[in-house]
């Protein structure tokens, strides 16, 4: 039985460029919040041995981090 975690995992990769396209439009202040949030959840799953977790924040990471590569940056 797969755990909501996983799903979720499934899903960020999944619809990720469509999740990218839709964080392009945002301001380089609200991506790097989103940034700093994801860091900070990601260092707490690295604490707790929560591997899942920290799975699917990485992917968060990645994508905000595309998506501010391509707003600063272009295609």
């Amino acid at each position: 039985m797969k755990t909501n975690t996983k799903i979720k995992i499934e899903e960020a990769l999944k619809n990720a460029e469509s999740y990218i396209e839709e964080m392009k439009v945002w301001d380089d202040k609200k991506l790097s919040k989103h940034l700093d949030l994801f860091r900070k959840q990601m260092q707490m799953a690295y604490d707790q041995g929560n591997h899942e977790a920290f799975e699917l924040l990485q992917e968060y990471e990645r994508q905000v981090l595309r998506s501010r590569m391509l707003l600063n940056f272009g295609d």
